[in-house]
């Protein structure tokens, strides 16, 4: 493939980092529960992909060989080819041939759902299976036939992009066991057990394992003492009496943080804790932090403290300021020859989306980007500030931001923010 061509195209990343590919970047891309959707400009042709962990595919009957059960997948088909492997260097076989298609529920005919075509009339097809370990690959083209030849190259450099992963991480169905493993190995005195809702509930307490799986795919590495550490706090936390779940003001007030969370899961998980609505469909929520974590405020304590909403806002905006001035946690300064014009942290912290909030910070930052700039906060340990004036990289820089916000722990949004002397709000791009 040609430099030229290179940089006309596009580069994708399946989920769970499963599998990487280039597209056309003037090509449609959609994604869907986990299957991506390829369609050239005219939108004459449909080339979709979906990875899978094992086989799980309909086929005659198991065993070693890379094949599909065409009875099964189309409700008529015809003029089956073999079409052989691809010249890539994971296992591959193709075929060719004619469907009638029909809808249905399970996900390998949800391939089908996306062909631009009459679900009664016969369609060209092309499908190839791509395999690597545990990984197996779906990829079918509908097209129309006159027009083929003239995407046959580019659907080639397609699939001859594709690389999965030679150490694919688990799908969430085994990471769950194997945290249900840890638990049990680890706390063998205490009850866990898998619950629906990709849940552990670890004696009384039930844990989302969400955002210990986004961060298990970026580094697996850590995974164990991830789990031990966040399973040994929350034992620790049960185990309080009613001095640290319902404790006077004075006694935790240098300790109370503010903290971004998703509206949705504010209003979804914590209805009836401390929280207001902010912009970009987040929420401003309080904290108290400890050594290896922290609980968010319930309104009760608000009303026992009597204290303001705004009066606890201070505390926390206050607190932040002293917490980043004690834990030398800098901003990095990274700069061009005109001067500096981006700032990011230097080093992850679980306040450091937060900081948006201060005017410590922004006074800190304009001093380098100006009186107006834009931020990032694509999950909660991470913020990233960029000077307006370098318009040349917003989109790149946006586009970053929303693969962070897709790929990272604790998301939060993937809007970009405007941040000025008067406040924040979304970054609506240049008029």
């Amino acid at each position: 493939m040609s430099e030229l061509h290179l940089n006309q195209w596009a580069n994708y990343t399946g989920p769970a980092n499963w599998y990487s590919l280039s597209y056309p970047s003037d090509w449609t891309r959609e994604e869907k529960e986990g299957i991506l959707q390829l369609s050239p400009a005219a939108g004459n042709a449909t080339l979709t992909i979906s990875c899978h962990w094992k086989s799980v595919l309909p086929r005659p009957q198991y065993d070693a060989e890379l094949q599909i059960d065409f009875d099964q997948l189309f409700v008529k088909h015809r003029n089956i080819e073999n079409r052989g492997p691809l010249a890539i260097e994971h296992e591959s076989v193709g075929y060719s041939g004619e469907a009638i298609i029909q809808k249905s529920d399970s996900w390998w005919k949800e391939l089908l759902r996306w062909a631009p075509f009459s679900q009664n009339n016969w369609h060209h097809w092309k499908l190839w299976l791509i395999r690597e370990h545990s990984i197996q690959m779906v990829v079918t083209f509908f097209h129309d036939p006159e027009l083929y030849e003239d995407l046959y190259e580019t659907v080639q450099r397609i699939l001859h992009s594709i690389q999965l992963s030679l150490d694919p991480a688990n799908p969430p169905e085994l990471f769950a066991n194997e945290v249900l493993h840890v638990a049990q190995k680890k706390f063998p005195l205490m009850t866990s057990q898998l619950i629906p809702g990709f849940r552990l509930k670890f004696g009384e307490s039930e844990i989302n394992l969400t955002n210990f799986y986004r961060s298990y795919l970026t580094t697996p590495e850590y995974f164990e003492k991830n789990i031990t550490t966040a399973l040994a706090t929350i034992l620790q936390i049960n185990e309080w009496g009613e001095a640290q779940t319902d404790p006077e003001l004075s006694q935790i007030q240098d300790r109370i943080m503010p903290i971004l969370l998703p509206k949705e899961s504010w209003e979804c998980h914590f209805p009836n804790f401390v929280g207001e609505p902010w912009v970009a469909n987040l929420t401003i929520m309080y904290v108290v932090d400890e050594s290896n974590a922290y609980w968010y405020i319930h309104e009760k304590l608000l009303r026992k403290w009597n204290i303001s909403r705004d009066e606890l806002h201070q505390i926390a905006l206050n607190n932040l300021d002293r917490y980043f001035d004690h834990n030398q946690i800098e901003l990095i300064c990274m700069s061009k020859e005109d001067g500096p014009n981006m700032m990011i942290q230097s080093k992850p912290d679980a306040y450091n989306a937060s900081q948006v909030l201060s005017n410590t910070f922004y006074q800190q930052a304009r001093k380098f980007l100006g009186s107006e700039f834009l931020a990032g906060v694509p999950n909660r340990d991470f913020l990233l500030a960029l000077s307006l004036s370098q318009s040349r990289i917003i989109e790149q820089i946006q586009h970053n931001i929303a693969n962070d916000y897709l790929t990272m722990d604790h998301p939060l949004t993937d809007q970009l923010l405007v941040v000025t002397a008067d406040g924040v709000s979304e970054y609506c791009g240049v008029s």
